[in-house]
Order: structure tokens, then sequence, then C-alpha cells
């Protein structure tokens, strides 16, 4: 059961302005201008700011409040609070010491951000070298480059706030960015339409958490390189970015109560995976959790345009357990549920055992198949209590047209062992095993309603396990023409 917060629709979210002078149920109004949060108990002081009837001989007290959010930094001692007034700011922020800056809404509700900065030059705010940096209520409209950037071992907590718009500058287009041994913590905050990527982690260290990514517009809605430890994504809603909705390269992670959903190519028939996992000899290692034991860890993955989870490249490795893996790829692109390639997989885990873990999924109704595991690949596919609902695509092989609608697809050297799921009503078989490794293992699982059969196994040099199976069990003969290598996704 997730903990996402349930917010507005985007349209009402884009069209919501702050109203200037409107507070939450915390803040202080006060007689002479504007209405700010309490000053927090901690603080080692205090600064006022606002729009609307600050001046630059102001004091920064709050009958003389500043005009400016610099200036109310420039002004503050470390460990002190900026207390902004709702408007507009028309300024960059650098923030290089400990500091609040703080919106009227002590609850951290994106929809009640009420501190819009407009900055006129690339990094709207930028974080460096400082910790105990919090960042609350503010809306940064169409930065360039970042709305939030967070570099030089700074520290910073993004809270109730939204990052709308960012475009693109050389390489950098991003809602918030961290890098250079930086660290961040992203919490209810809504980050829509950024060129670059909504979130985007490297050599840094990251918690994203009850946020709303969406339509980011290249790299993914979550973009992670080289991070510094795990990174944690907990309950966020990921939708319609480009790519990827979340992308981890050379990384740790734990990725649970999301919803990855709507990930849309660039160019018809290109990259669009919902979550992404790459890990080889260039990018590094990879360890990622997707989903846990635990009933609430569950993520919903759902019509990506290509696949569900892709795991990538022979180091990475990691866990698949306990999702909500639906209506994957369209009727356009190559695809799967769940694809398991290059290798991955071949690495030994903490413990010594190879292979993804793929356990008490729901997978159904995605494109040509469930489950892919190709090229070299391993995997480790039990209990799975439904690979069912698998749609037929059209694809070409030597110029002749096959339909493609599996539940399970092992091919080219792959190594599955497959125990204990259900394979119910796929368009074509339940499992299929072409050009596999002959260590395949299938035992113990059920097969019901599968249109061509349950089993199918062709040029697989050895012996092939298939156990004790159960249901609407059929093993045919090699077929053709059957796609001998469907890996490069």
């Amino acid at each position: 059961m997730t903990n996402r917060l349930h917010f507005a629709s985007l349209a009402a979210l884009l069209a919501a302005l702050p109203i200037a002078g409107c507070g939450g149920s915390d803040a202080l109004a006060t007689p002479d201008c504007g209405t700010y949060a309490e000053a927090p108990e901690k603080a080692s002081g205090v600064v006022y700011v606002s729009a609307s009837c600050g001046a630059r001989d102001g004091d920064g007290s709050v009958e003389r409040p500043f005009a400016s959010i610099q200036q109310g930094i420039d002004a503050s001692v470390g460990g002190g609070a900026v207390l902004v007034d709702a408007g507009t700011y028309a300024e960059n922020l650098s923030i290089t010491k400990p500091v609040q800056v703080l919106g009227a809404d002590k609850a951290g509700d994106p929809n009640n951000a009420s501190i819009i900065v407009q900055a006129p030059s690339a990094y709207a705010i930028t974080v460096e070298g400082a910790s105990d940096v919090l960042l609350r209520g503010i809306i940064v409209q169409k930065p360039e480059g970042a709305g939030i950037r967070v570099q030089k071992s700074g520290r910073a907590v993004i809270e109730g706030s939204r990052i709308e718009g960012a475009i693109a500058v050389n390489e950098d287009g991003h809602g918030v960015m961290a890098s250079d041994n930086a660290s961040i913590i992203v919490q209810r905050t809504i980050i829509v339409q950024s060129e670059g990527a909504g979130v985007h982690v490297n050599a840094a260290s990251a918690q994203v958490e009850r946020s709303i990514i969406v339509q980011s517009g290249a790299l993914a809605g979550i973009w992670v390189q080289n991070a510094l430890d795990e990174v944690s994504l907990v309950g966020n809603e990921i939708r319609e970015n480009v790519s990827a909705g979340i992308s981890i390269l050379g990384s740790r992670a734990i990725i649970v109560q999301n919803q990855v959903k709507h990930t849309k190519s660039r160019a018809p028939g290109g990259v669009a995976d919902g979550i992404r996992v790459l890990g080889d000899g260039v990018m590094g290692e990879s360890y990622v959790e997707i989903g846990g034991d635990l009933p609430e860890s569950t993520n919903m993955i759902e019509g990506n345009d290509r696949a569900g989870i892709v795991f990538s490249g022979e180091r990475a490795r990691g866990i698949i357990v306990q999702n909500e893996v639906i209506g994957n790829a369209d009727d356009t692109t190559r695809g799967a549920g769940i694809w398991v390639q290059s290798k991955a997989g071949t690495a030994p885990n903490d413990d010594q055992s190879v292979g993804i873990r793929i356990e008490q999924n729901r997978i159904e109704a995605n494109h040509f198949l469930g489950i892919g595991v190709t090229s070299g690949a391993r995997a480790i596919i039990v209990q799975n209590q439904s690979i069912n609902g698998t749609i037929a695509g059209d694809i070409k092989v030597n110029g002749l047209p096959v339909k493609i609608g599996d539940g399970l697809g092992v091919y080219a050297g792959a190594s599955a062992h497959v125990d204990l799921n259900t394979f119910a009503g796929n368009a074509r078989v339940g499992a299929l095993f072409d050009g596999s490794a002959s260590t395949c293992v299938l035992t113990n699982n059920t097969f019901e309603k599968n249109t061509a059969g349950a089993i199918i196994v062709q040029n697989v040099n050895g012996a092939f396990d298939y156990g004790d199976n159960k249901g609407d069990i059929s093993v045919d003969p090699p077929v053709a023409p059957i796609l001998s290598d469907p890996s490069e996704l």
C-alpha cells in the first residue's frame, strides 16, 4: 500500500498561481507587511523577505523586510532561517552556508508553494559546499540548466516545491541536479516538463520520496549515475517521461512504492523503458532492488512503450519482487514486461548466487514477451502468480511476418531457473526456449490456455530439464521461423 500523497491533477497544478499574502495554517501574518512561516524553533536567527513591500535598505526585520531572497541569505547567520513572503522574485540564488529558505506553508504541500523564482541566469538556485540547507515552498519557473543545483559536497533538502519547465543548457536541463559529492533529499515536490531529467544525480547521493516527476523530455524522469551510496526512490509518481522513467547506471538503488507509467520514446520505435538498470565495465556495477519481500513495497510499472523493466550488462544485478508489471511494450516496439539481457545477472551477488531474481510479481498483458532473458543473461523466475495474457506483436524474421506473444522467452545462451509460476492465456506459448543454455530448469509450473501450447524448446544443445509441470501441457517440436535473438532492445 503506497504512502504517496494524492496531489491535484497536473493541469490544475500548472494553472494554479499562489496568492500574495496567503499562507498555510502555520503562517504568521504581521500588521506591517506579508505572510510568513513561523520561525523554526532551533534557528540561530531569522530574517524576513517580501517582494511586495521589502526594500533595498531594509534590515531583514519583520517591520522592514528585505526585497530579495539573496539579501536575506547573505544577511543570515549559519543555521538561520530566511522567511519569504509570497510573491515573484526575479533573481538567482547562491547558497554557501547552512540556511533554511521557507515559504509560508509549514506542511510542505507543493500546491501551497508561494515563492516564485524567475531566474535571469542559468542555474536558478545553487547550493555549493553547504550542509543543512532546507528549501521549502519554492516554485522555480523555466530555469535554464537546472531549477536547483546542489554541488561540491552541498547537502540540501527540497520540500514542498515545484520546478516547472527546466530549459536545456549545454548537457543540462534538469529540474533538480546533484553532483560532485553532493547529497539531496527531494520530498513532496513536483517536477514537470524538464528538457533534461526531472532529477539528475551524478557522483552524488539522493533520496526522492512522495514526489511527482512528469513529462521530462530526455534521459529519464530520474537519472542516477555513479551514485556515492544507495539511492532511495520511495512512493513517487513518475509518468509520461521520455526514454526512461528511472535510469540507474553504475549505482545501487532501492525502488519501492512507485508508480512508473507511460514512458515515451523520442521517435517511433525508440527507447522507452519504465525502469532501466545498466551495469558493465564502463559504467560500473549496478545493484538494484525493485520492490521487496513486504507487500507494501510494490511498484506499479504500467504502459511503458518498450519495456517495463530492463536489466542489461554483465555487472547488472538485483531483484524484481512483488511488483505489478502491466501492459508494457506497445504494438509497434519490440519489448517485454521484464527484459534481462546482455549477461545481466552473471556477476555474483553478495551471497555468491547468480541471476536476476524475478519473484512473486504480477506480469500481465504485455506485448511480445511477459519476461525475456537473452544474450547470456541469467534469471531466477519463481513463484510469480501470473505471467499471463501476453499480447502478440508483429515482427519480421528473414523477411517473413511472425507473431510473438509468449509468457517467457529465453534466447541466445541465456539461462533461466523457472519454478512454481503460472503461465496462462498468452497469445502464442507459455514458455519458449530458443538457443538457450542447456542448464535451464522448468519445473513445477502451471500452464493454462496458452494459444499455441505450453512449451517450445529448440536449438538447445544437451539435456533440458522439464521437471514436473502441470495443467494444459504440450511440448512442441522445433518450429520456424522464430526470432532467435531479440536481445537488441
